[in-house]
């Protein structure tokens, strides 16, 4: 283990042991669960229009025991990606808010207490590290694989790089809650028969309402019951069809209702990298298309669309496994010689039908896309919007505990950056058009964007909501980042710092900041009033008005939320 004085890299990367959790906001620590919903406390005055619920996963666990009794010294994870799921939910009617939540990676820590160490996919440095310097006699295991799922029931893939190192794809039956799966919580869809003996409860026979789906980087999905959140099943997108065997699939699916699909991407086990389309109406789900792209694989969090086209934009972001005694986070390596490439595919048969390049810059969240007729030329182009870094290394790496407790520097932060792609109906395949910028929104960092969906694919939309940067000077707060020694010599607010609200058309920003930095807002989710004109009529959970973003009103939780990137609204019956 590295010592702070050794480091050399422009964030720190040292274990944080449980006694220094105490330096951490609440939520990025344990967090209870509330099994049995309870009524939350509101001020203000909630929307009676707003019937639906609200659904968010986060980190619930940091630390996690390793025997029975107590015996041995628990694990910590050491990132914020690491931290094993919750489910929170929010329920609301007229003008009420009721809250629940329930962990969801319990049979991780089942399994750390029978083996004596954790065995799950680790962003950050190995939660078991302290062991090593116990002489674990498990710490040669350990120290090789701490990136690894180890599972029973496994099979190898080549992982694809030109070294011989091998990933662990789960194969078999493993029970609903063994393994952390904490991105995105989505409706449920109709899948194929379960045929897991180690699933909970019986397969619903309508998932889009009684039923969530919750999504991570990785080839496996976590089944839950809606009204509970018990976890119920886990499963790969090879059950729903033997072609999506493989691994490297993006947590954000975009889904385009009219069509009824969602699309997505596929590393195979013989490193062709292919992007495909559901059909998430058929009973069940059914693979639409499978397209392989002629590009080496990368690491993607999210794909782009418009009307008629999906846009898969290769990321310069590698997987170098060379060492695999290192953290993911440092595994993923950014090519800043590389080109980023936008591959445009027609929806209606997955066909590759144009190139695009663009300067180096990196990203993982799309805002919007959509493609309309340039009027100057009769054309057809794409504009597909982007949170996009410039930088010198994966910003994920700065998401490490030991610097939200003692930054480095400031962290890297997102611009709002809208691309062009001209002409998609003269191009072709084989002939690299030119990626243009055709606007950007400097001055307000942005990441975690959110639209009102029914600006979903609209040219001439206006407004993008997203967390408004990390960290700032904030005298007083309760939950305050940065309380260790740091380079930056000040005390940090809350891990996301704001919200901000852009516009498209005037180039401007707003922003919330809590009120003395007490809170730590995530992704703005906006939803729009019922019958709403204007496209900024309605409220950001949990909740400020969607136009000028004050604070309408809140409701206090029965807990601590463990802090969570995504969140999804699902409407009640009749809303909308």
């Amino acid at each position: 283990m590295e010592s702070r004085s050794s480091q050399k890299a422009p964030y720190n990367n040292y274990f944080v042991p449980e006694e220094d959790l105490k330096y951490l906001p609440p939520y990025f620590r344990n967090t209870t669960e509330t099994i049995n919903e309870e009524r939350c406390i509101v001020h203000g005055t909630w929307p009676t229009w707003l019937n639906g619920t609200f659904m968010r996963i986060g980190a619930g666990k940091f630390v996690v025991p390793l025997s029975e009794d107590g015996s041995k010294s628990p694990a910590v994870l050491q990132h914020f990606f690491d931290g094993l799921g919750v489910l929170h939910k929010f329920s609301f009617s007229n003008g009420e808010v009721r809250y629940s939540s329930r962990h969801t990676a319990e049979g991780v820590i089942r399994k750390a207490k029978k083996d004596g160490y954790v065995s799950t996919i680790m962003f950050g440095m190995n939660a078991n590290t302290p062991l090593k310097d116990a002489q674990d006699p498990c710490s040669a295991l350990l120290g090789a694989q701490a990136c690894l799922i180890y599972i029973k029931n496994c099979r190898m893939l080549p992982l694809l790089t030109s070294t011989r190192q091998s990933l662990f794809v789960p194969k078999g039956h493993l029970p609903p809650d063994k393994a952390n799966i904490n991105v995105v919580p989505r409706r449920g869809m109709y899948l194929p028969d379960d045929q897991n003996p180690l699933s909970r409860g019986k397969q619903s026979n309508n998932p889009t309402e009684e039923e969530l789906l919750v999504h991570t980087d990785f080839n496996i999905l976590q089944v839950c019951d809606a009204k509970t959140l018990e976890p119920k099943r886990l499963l790969t997108y090879a059950e729903i069809d033997p072609e999506l065997s493989g691994f490297g699939i993006c947590a954000h699916p975009p889904k385009d209702r009219k069509r009824g699909q969602t699309y997505n991407y596929l590393i195979s086990e013989k490193g062709v990298m292919s992007v495909f389309a559901l059909n998430i109406v058929s009973k069940p789900v059914e693979l639409v298309w499978k397209t392989p792209l002629p590009c080496p694989p990368c690491y993607i969090h999210s794909l782009a669309m418009t009307e008629s086209y999906v846009v898969f934009i290769r990321n310069p972001l590698t997987m170098n496994v060379s060492d695999t005694t290192k953290p993911v986070m440092e595994m993923i390596e950014y090519d800043r010689e590389a080109k980023t490439l936008f591959f445009v595919l027609d929806k209606a048969d997955g066909r590759h039908i144009a190139t695009f390049a663009a300067p180096n810059f990196m990203f993982f969240h799309s805002v919007n896309a959509y493609d309309y007729i340039d009027e100057a030329t009769g054309d057809r182009n794409i504009h597909v919007d982007l949170c996009s870094y410039e930088g010198d290394y994966c910003p994920y790496r700065e998401y490490c505990l030991s610097n939200v407790v003692d930054p480095a520097r400031a962290f890297m932060d997102g611009t709002l950056v809208r691309y062009e792609l001209a002409a998609v109906n003269r191009a072709t395949p084989s002939k690299t058009g030119r990626v243009t910028v055709a606007q950007s929104i400097s001055g307000v960092p942005m990441e975690l964007p959110r639209i009102s969906k029914y600006a979903s694919m609209k040219p001439g939309y206006s407004y993008v909501y997203a967390t408004g940067g990390n960290g700032a000077a904030s005298p007083g707060t309760g939950v305050p980042i940065g309380r260790l020694g740091n380079g930056l010599k000040c005390v940090q607010a809350a891990f996301f710092g704001s919200v901000a609200k852009t516009d498209w058309l005037t180039g401007k920003f707003i922003r919330w900041h809590p009120a003395n930095g007490e809170s730590c807002p995530c992704e703005p989710v906006f939803v729009a009033r019922p019958g709403a004109a204007d496209e900024d009529d309605g409220y950001i959970l949990v909740a400020l008005d969607g136009r000028s973003l004050s604070e309408i009103a809140r409701a206090v939780m029965p807990q601590v939320y463990g802090i969570g990137p995504h969140g999804s609204f699902i409407e009640g019956g009749g809303m909308y």
